[in-house]
Parts: structure tokens; sequence; C-alpha cells
């Protein structure tokens, strides 16, 4: 006799996936936006009656390891359980997973100068001069890959100076705009982030932008 739906899913994979996924923070239509696939995928996975294809489980995993979402030192142990768990017809990738769960490299020490010699003129700032008062937090930003390549390419590799963000209010503009700020920022010498709402006007935010600017070349 055929074995009913229920019987058939594996409801132990499917609670591996749900608990990533909640632990990375991010809803279902968002992961389903993240890895390319439709949320009745992701609702599959979870539900026990579907697998992710291997390059899918491999973005996943790569993704909770980007927002920390396993065990603090059973990383490795937990990324080995769930590829056992998806029952993927290749073995896990060891180079890989190697690769990604190896630590940063570690920050080289400023070299100390000798007692008595004056240290030598300080160099251009390496990084951008950044005043984020009022930014959005985007620590927990997610998806928009299209729109995020899209406005890098005009922005950086095109130099538009002008780029509006339009749409309805509620839909993530000002996120977007925020999180695009902070991921550009080294392409610039500043960035100033300030609303332009309607209780300020334009010329006044222009005008703290460039006292801004020329505060901060004095000081340097």
């Amino acid at each position: 006799m055929k074995k009913s739906l229920y019987s058939e899913r594996d409801y132990a994979f499917g609670q591996l996936m749900l608990t990533l996924r909640t632990s990375i923070g991010i809803t279902q239509a968002g992961l389903a936006e993240r890895l390319g696939v439709s949320r009745r995928a992701v609702g599959e996975w979870e539900g026990g009656s579907a697998y992710p294809k291997v390059e899918r489980l491999k973005q996943l995993i790569t993704l909770g390891v980007q927002q920390h979402a396993f065990a603090v030192g059973r990383e490795e142990e937990e990324i080995r359980a769930l590829w056992r768990a998806a029952h993927q017809k290749v073995r896990l990738d060891e180079r890989w997973l190697q690769t990604l769960l190896a630590p940063p490299a570690p920050v080289q020490p400023l070299p100390q100068t000798e007692p008595g010699v004056p240290p030598a003129p300080a160099e251009p700032a390496a990084f951008p001069r950044i005043d984020w008062v009022g930014a959005l937090d985007v620590s927990h930003f997610a998806g928009r890959e299209v729109e995020v390549a899209e406005l890098t390419q005009w922005i950086v590799q095109e130099r538009c100076r002008v780029v509006t963000l339009l749409g309805m209010g509620g839909i993530g503009k000002s996120m977007l705009a925020s999180y695009l700020g902070q991921r550009l920022a080294p392409h610039f010498e500043a960035v100033l982030w300030r609303s332009t709402t309607w209780r300020r006007c334009s010329k006044v935010v222009i005008l703290r932008a460039a006292t801004w600017q020329a505060t901060r070349a004095t000081d340097d």
C-alpha cells in the first residue's frame, strides 16, 4: 500500500531548517529571495517534504555563518549534521567548509616608534569621513540584491551624482539608502546622512553638509 504524504515527511529535517531560518532572523519570503527560490520551496523544506539542492544548501549555510546562526564553537558540528539530514547525493565539500569557517586574518599591530623619536607625519586618512546622525540600523538588512547591485553600478561605476528612490511609504526606501551608504562609504572621501523631510529646508541641509566637510578637513 502506498504510504501517505504525512508519513513521508522528514520532520526532523524540517525542524532543523526552521530553527536555522529563525536564528538567522529572516522570513520565508526573505530567505527565498536571498537563495533565488520560491517561498513555497522554503515552506516545503521546513515542512520536511523536500530537500534543498546542493548549491542552495551551501548558500543557506553560508548565510547562517555570516549571521552567526550556528552555536559558537559548534559551527562545524551543526553544519555537518544539517548536511547529513538533508540527504545530499554528494559529500560535503571539506575545502569549502574549512574556508567558510576560517577565522579572519588578524590585524597587524602598528609599528612602535623609538623613545625620543618624533612620529612621522601622518598620511592622508585611508577611511572616509562619515557622519551617520539619524541613519537607520541595517545590521539585520537582508534581500534586495538586485536593487543593491543596480544602485551600486549607478553610483560607483557610472558615478551618478543624484539617485532618487521612489515608492509608497513603508516599503524600505530609507533602509535601502542607509544600507547603501554604509556599503559604499569606502568609495568616497566623505559620507553624510541627513534627513530631508519637509521640516528642514534642503538648502539648510546642504549648507550644514558643506560646513561639516570643511570643519573635518581643517581638523585633519
